[in-house]
């Protein structure tokens, strides 16, 4: 037997290496499961936090405060929102030395068959003897007495049948909760005179028509002093010292 040269014999092994090694890589590739795919990558949602609203209904619920439905002063359009016949807007009128104006702007009249008051007169806040309720500012301060002015604009936040410290103030229609002001029935004298609040005389049923037919949240108030009484130098007669309704002081000279 003749013996290969170490040089025929590399060649001859290279090759018998190559040959093993593409027969076991095959079975070790055919044995080898492929890699299962990534998981697409999802966007991580945002969180959806829920809107906070502003309360606007305050005090109780609407209610018939002792009338029989026949005896209320709803519309007999009135459905409870903005279909019906409601109260789109209300703007008082304020004056220093006789009565103010409560003028009713109507949505969707023409489906009542009554016809529906237009303008009462009212009583505002007379402010403390401190303070000029004509300046904006100044009627817009906490217990100032004053009706506050705007703007803003208010809305109507909810009902009360009458006002926990003054029961004889019935229909009570608030928009300024914060400062416990709103719509109600009561005595009516020809000039500013309440803590705040907007007085109606209780026998012309203004502040029933307002209580029986506003949407809590919708219905709009605006409240402005007549330009005539702005460019007085005398504010309001009367004027609110301590617990007493008092003639206002005379200013002194300057």
């Amino acid at each position: 037997m003749k013996k290969l040269s170490i040089f025929k014999a590399i060649p001859i092994l290279l090759m018998t290496i190559a040959i093993v090694s593409q027969i076991f890589g095959s079975t070790l590739l055919a044995q080898t499961p492929e890699p299962a795919p990534l998981p697409e990558m999802q966007p991580t949602p945002t969180p959806v936090l829920p809107v906070k609203k502003p309360r606007v209904t305050q005090g109780s619920k609407w209610g018939l405060c002792g009338r029989k439905q026949s005896a209320s002063q709803r519309s007999s359009g009135f459905t409870g929102d903005t279909t019906g016949t409601y109260i789109r807007d209300i703007q008082v009128h304020l004056h220093r030395n006789t009565y103010s104006t409560v003028t009713l702007n109507w949505a969707n009249e023409n489906l009542s068959i009554e016809t529906l008051p237009i303008q009462f007169n009212a009583s505002p806040g007379a402010g403390n003897c401190t303070l000029d309720c004509r300046s904006i500012p100044q009627s817009q301060k906490p217990s100032s007495h004053c009706t506050p002015q705007s703007p803003p604009t208010y809305l109507v936040q909810g009902y009360n049948c009458a006002l926990g410290k003054y029961p004889e103030a019935k229909f009570v229609t608030w928009f300024h909760w914060d400062r416990e002001i709103a719509f109600h029935a009561y005595t009516v004298p020809p000039y500013p005179a309440s803590h705040g609040c907007i007085r109606l005389l209780t026998k012309n049923r203004g502040a029933e028509w307002i209580y029986d037919n506003s949407l809590a949240g919708i219905t709009q108030i605006n409240i402005n002093w007549d330009e005539l009484d702005l460019k007085s130098k005398n504010p309001s007669p009367k004027c609110w010292s301590g617990d007493r309704l008092i003639d206002r002081p005379k200013q002194k000279p300057r």
